[in-house]
Parts: structure tokens; C-alpha cells; sequence
């Protein structure tokens, strides 16, 4: 039941084009037989990645936002020799990002254009995907279908000198109107849940010898228009700081300013970054993010300063919450480890410094208990063997982030008074790591399959986990030493 209500809810989400209010969309629920309560209407919406926006107490999916948008890129030279473009990172915030690029649909005059599959340099597929910034950008390429027979967890994620990609087929335009490297395509998403997108191939005027003839009326609207994704960009940095991805701040950007970003005569992301002198792709603790050129990305600003102040009269009713799928993966490398005392597991679970009333305690062990008597029916030591390894490996560094979030959070010290950047490497640790636990425990099939590939990344967290804890902890010595009073 629950299933089938996520999937009406994401399905009218991923397709609503119009703004709505939480009446309009519980009332939508229960017309396909869903009842929801505003309360649970409300979580909904709060939860979706598909809703971005609300205006006048009205909601706004990403496909409302940017369904029949124009945006551009311009075609490389190794584009036209394959005789195709690669979407890559060119595409966002415009399409949904959890969608494989290789599934969309090209559609130009009303017919489909067929895919493709290119050879192209690494330096070049690295650059077509450099939005989604340098962590992840390898990890996009090697989603490509055309890129099944690589193994990359077996060689550290580097990628090979040349690699296939799937684009859309351009030849019939090379062919027919002579398109060039150097030349546009023009794009707008016609269908923002099925991925469909259409084009505008734009071949620039040339002389005979294939010289630009001259700058034109839409070449000075391109130069305007990065002066204004320029100003947009600098306004969300104030006012959100460097948001969760690269793509969430360019769709505030396009969207604060849709009508003068989105005009026919676009330019690109990509183009504007190659001439800004006052944007680029920085450094946001192990992530990248758009922010001023040459500037560490703190973890403190405008955007969060109020949120991060302290007061500590408060830390007294700190609440140290465990999501069930932590609960879970704790109670399942208990049984994997044969371990029989839950006492034992709950001292485990919480960090070092955390100290449980014993009423909390009573509390949690009751917990506890009545999730391992629903685990213990179904457990099998051998089903979960595969898998069990690497959960333990995901266990040990969650306790170990996490009572060091603990103690930054319980210190004396503002988060201002930390060291910036690895304040935001522990967050995004925090946040990674239970994602990967998350997504063992939801479906640990997938585990399986990919665990060389969640191995290397936590080992890689490990290292950056010991990188930062000096520094940090170093803060939260100072500060006990200095709060300390002499008698």
C-alpha cells in the first residue's frame, strides 16, 4: 500500500506543470484513492526532490520550473568528428539528474533523432560532465551503458585514455547545414518525466573559407546573458551559500531569473566559466561547488549563521536520534558477529561522550530489543555474509564521525571557531555515510554488486576522516581548557 502511494505521489510530482497548493494536492491523492492528511501531505512535499519552489503559499515542481525553457551548449571539435553531442552536465538544472542521459529522447521538427556512441579523450569526457564536479564526474561517465565493459572499481576509478559515450546523432545536421565545431545547439525539455528533450541546431554564418562572417544582434545577447547568470549565481551564493549540489544552485539561479536566463539567444554554463574572472568550480570539503574564483567555500555565512549559533543552556535536551536503518545495520552485524548482549550494542551505538539517563536508557534498550526479536525471525547468517563485511567497515567509521559531530556539537566553541573546511568535510562525511548505510540496508542486493566500489569509497572517507579529526578535535580541547575555572 505504502509503495503504491509513494509511486502516485512521485508520479504526479515528476509531472505537474502548473503551481499547487497542499489542497490541491492531497485532494489529487485521494481522486487515485490515496487519503492524506495535511500533516502527511505536508511531510510529502517537504520530503520530494521533484517540488523546489513555493510562491504565494503555492508549490512548484522542477517540471513546472523548467519544462519548455531554452538552454544551449556549443558543439566540440570532438563532438563533430563523432558526429554527436554528449548531454553530460550541459543539461542540468533542466532535466531530472537521476535519469541515465543515455535513456532521453531527441526529438527535433517533431521526428526522434537516434542515439549514438562516440569514442572520445578522457580529458574531453571530463570536461562534458565537469557540472556535476570532479567527484562524481567519473562515476557519471562510467554509468554510461557504453561504458559496461570497464571496470573501474578495479582500477581506483581512473578512467582509461579514451572512453565511450552515448549522445544524440548529429550528422544528418553536419551533413544538411553544415554544423561546425564552434556552433550551438539550442535545447528545451518537452516532457520533463519521460526525458524528452528538443533541439535547435544553430549553425553560425561563414564565409567560403569557413571564417564566422561577423558578431551579430545574438552574439551581444550571449555576452549580456552571462552578466546576468553572473549576478544570480552571486545573489544565491549570499543568500543560500553553496546549497547541497552544484546543480541546486544553478536551478535557484535559472529560476530567480527565468525569462531574461532562458531566452532563445542562451549561452552556456560551461562557456561562461571559461571567461569569468569572478566564478569558478571551488573546493566545498571533498565536493566542488560554483563560488568565487580562488575562494575556499566556508562552512559558516549569511546563508546559516543565525542557525549556527549556540546556546549552551540547550545542549541539556540534546536528543541524539538513530534512523532505523542505523538501528537496523547495528542490529544486523550483532547477529552477524554472534554477539548475544544488547546492553553491550546500545553502549556501542552512541558516541563515547553521550551519556543516557536511565529512564533514556530503559527506554532504548526496549527499542532495541523489539527490533531485534523482527530482525532475528528472518535472519540468515548466510544470505548475509556478502554483504556483512563492508556493512561492519560503514559501522566502525559512523561511530567514529559521529562522536566527533557529537563533540563539536556539545563544545563550547561556535562553529565559526572551527577550521572552515574541515568542519564542511566532516558534515559531508556524516551525510555520506549514512547514505551508504542507508543504501545497504534498503537494498542489500545492490550491496553485493557494488561492493568493491563501496569499499574504495570508504576507504577513501577513512582517509579523510583522519585528515580533518585533529584539527577539529584540537578546537574542542582549546575550548574545555579555557572553560575550565581554577579554585
Amino acid at each position: 500500500m505504502q509503495f503504491s502511494e509513494d509511486l502516485a505521489v512521485d508520479q504526479f510530482l515528476r509531472s505537474c506543470q502548473i503551481p499547487f497548493t497542499l489542497k490541491d494536492f492531497t485532494r489529487e491523492m485521494s481522486r487515485k484513492g490515496f487519503s492524506l492528511s495535511q500533516r502527511e501531505g505536508e511531510d510529502y512535499l517537504a520530503d520530494s526532490p521533484y517540488v523546489s519552489w513555493v510562491e504565494n503559499g503555492k508549490f512548484i515542481t522542477r517540471a513546472a520550473a523548467f519544462t519548455g525553457r531554452f538552454f544551449s551548449f556549443t558543439l566540440t571539435q570532438e563532438e563533430c568528428k563523432n558526429k554527436m553531442f554528449i548531454p553530460g552536465s550541459r543539461f542540468i538544472p533542466f532535466v531530472d539528474e537521476m535519469q541515465n542521459p543515455a535513456s532521453w529522447t531527441y526529438i527535433y521538427d517533431g521526428q526522434k533523432v537516434p542515439h549514438a556512441v562516440g569514442l572520445f579523450r578522457k580529458e574531453t569526457a571530463l570536461d562534458l560532465y565537469m557540472l556535476y564536479g570532479e567527484e562524481y564526474e567519473v562515476q557519471y561517465i562510467g554509468a554510461d551503458p557504453a561504458m559496461s565493459g570497464v571496470d573501474l572499481a578495479g582500477c581506483d576509478f581512473e578512467l582509461p585514455p579514451q572512453v565511450f559515450l552515448t549522445g544524440c546523432d548529429i550528422s544528418q545536421f553536419i551533413d544538411t547545414m553544415g554544423l561546425k565545431a564552434g556552433d550551438r545547439i539550442v535545447c528545451r525539455v518537452v516532457n520533463w518525466d519521460k526525458g524528452q528533450i528538443e533541439i535547435f541546431p544553430q549553425p553560425r554564418k561563414r564565409d567560403e573559407e569557413g571564417g564566422i562572417v561577423q558578431i551579430g544582434d545574438a552574439d551581444r545577447e550571449r555576452l549580456a546573458w552571462g552578466d546576468l547568470l553572473e549576478k544570480s549565481l552571486i545573489e544565491i551564493f549570499e543568500r543560500e551559500g553553496p546549497c547541497a549540489t552544484i546543480e541546486e544552485q544553478l536551478a535557484f539561479a535559472f529560476y530567480e531569473n527565468i525569462d531574461g536566463l532562458c531566452s532563445f539567444n542562451c549561452d552556456s554554463v560551461e562557456n561562461y566559466l571559461l571567461r569569468s574572472k569572478k566564478i569558478g568550480l571551488e573546493l566545498f570539503g571533498v565536493e566542488t561547488r560554483l563560488w568565487y574564483k580562488g575562494q575556499d567555500v566556508p562552512a559558516v555565512g549569511k546563508w546559516n549563521k543565525n542557525d549556527m549559533k549556540k546556546d549552551p543552556g540547550d545542549l541539556r535536551n540534546l536528543k541524539f536520534k538513530i534512523p532505523e536503518y542505523i538501528l537496523d545495520s547495528f542490529l544486523r552485524d550483532f547477529k552477524y558477529r554472534k554477539q548475544t548482549d544488547l546492553t553491550c550494542l546500545l553502549e556501542t551505538m552512541f558516541p563515547e561522550n553521550f551519556a543516557l539517563t536511565p529512564d533514556e536508557k530503559r527506554y532504548v534498550l526496549l527499542r532495541i530489543a523489539g527490533r531485534h526479536a523482527i530482525i532475528s525471525k528472518d535472519y540468515n547468517y548466510f544470505a548475509d555474509y556478502p554483504v556483512a563485511e563492508v556493512r561492519g567497515d560503514a559501522l566502525r567509521l559512523y561511530q567514529q564521525v559521529c562522536s566527533l559531530v557529537y563533540d563539536v556539537e556539545t563544545s563550547t566553541a561556535n562553529f565559526d571557531k572551527f577550521p572552515q573546511n574541515e568542519l564542511v568535510i566532516l558534515s559531508q562525511l556524516f551525510g555520506h555515510i549514512n547514505r551508504i548505510l542507508e543504501s545497504i540496508d534498503s537494498n542489500p542486493d545492490a550491496a553485493i554488486e557494488d561492493k568493491g566500489t563501496l569499499s574504495l569509497s570508504l576507504e577513501g572517507m577513512t582517509y579523510n576522516f583522519e585528515d580533518i579529526e585533529d584539527a577539529l578535535r584540537s578546537v574542542i580541547e582549546s575550548e574545555k581548557r579555557n572553560s575550565i575555572t581554577i579554585v
